[in-house]
């Protein structure tokens, strides 16, 4: 028995490495297959994170030169409301009957109502009303 055991010891212990080889190299392969769709995975995300990314840098650029425009755009329209305001002061300095309607403006403001500007003011009924259809039309940080 010795004798046959010693025989097919080798033979035993190979075969049983070889098994064990197999199960290993098998094993090997399904985590490598694995990890290969978890990079192509990974891969997917940042190509769309990066393909997100640079629209929204897009979206930025193209908001932020909106914003200058704008910008530019309220500039220019400060400076021309400011141009108004200068020459509707002097034309009320050279109209003297203008000052009838400033004080008619400051009644207003102050809360006159239809009939006291018609009072207080000698104006004909639409032109009281117009004036007071036009202050409160009027934004509250242009009336002065």
């Amino acid at each position: 028995m010795d004798i046959l055991l010693q025989q097919w010891l080798p033979v035993v212990i190979s075969v049983v490495i070889a098994l064990t080889a197999t199960v290993l190299i098998r094993r090997e392969r399904q985590a490598r297959l694995a990890l290969e769709v978890k990079f192509a995975a990974i891969e997917t995300v940042l190509k769309n994170a990066r393909l997100q990314n640079e629209s929204l840098t897009k979206q930025f650029h193209e908001l932020r030169t909106g914003s200058i425009g704008m910008s530019d755009k309220l500039v220019d329209l400060i400076e021309q409301i400011d141009r108004v305001e200068v020459r509707q002061n002097e034309v009320a300095m050279n109209d003297s009957g203008g000052r009838l309607y400033s004080r008619a403006s400051k009644m207003v403001e102050l809360g006159a109502d239809v009939d006291e500007l018609m009072k207080e003011c000698d104006l004909p009924k639409a032109e009281a009303e117009l004036l007071l259809s036009l202050q409160r039309s009027m934004p509250q940080h242009y009336r002065r």
